[in-house]
């Protein structure tokens, strides 16, 4: 039985991600805002969730100070965070709703939330 204090938060942080994937983890990388073009940038709004190995848990990924989802407002925003996190490749879910599991082996599934 856990103990209170092993009790995982339903949150992690965004420098946590990396260990997660490697120990077999999971990102789903949910897009809020579909993209649009601003400049030279390709803009939109993205935000995390981390799922364990053992699929048991999901994280929102957060700021440091507060519990507030870490968001990405560029697509090359997403990208430097799925490269950190040690992800082989990059795709972005681009309509609001559409979200994609982005697996350490470069696979991915994609599905649609209808919560955003």
């Amino acid at each position: 039985e856990p103990t209170m204090s092993q009790v995982i938060p339903p949150v992690i942080l965004s420098e946590d991600v990396a260990q997660v994937v490697n120990e077999g983890g999971s990102v789903i990388v949910i897009c809020l805002e579909s993209v649009s073009r601003k400049g030279t940038a390709v803009v939109g709004k993205w935000i995390f969730e981390v799922v364990s190995a053992d699929k048991k848990t999901r994280r929102l990924v957060v700021y440091k100070v507060r519990n507030k989802a870490e968001t990405s407002l560029t697509v090359s925003g997403v990208a430097s965070k799925i490269i950190s996190w040690g992800f082989p490749g990059i795709i972005i879910p681009k309509e609001k709703g559409q979200a994609f599991e982005l697996f350490k082996d470069g696979s991915y599934s994609a599905d649609w939330r209808s919560d955003t």
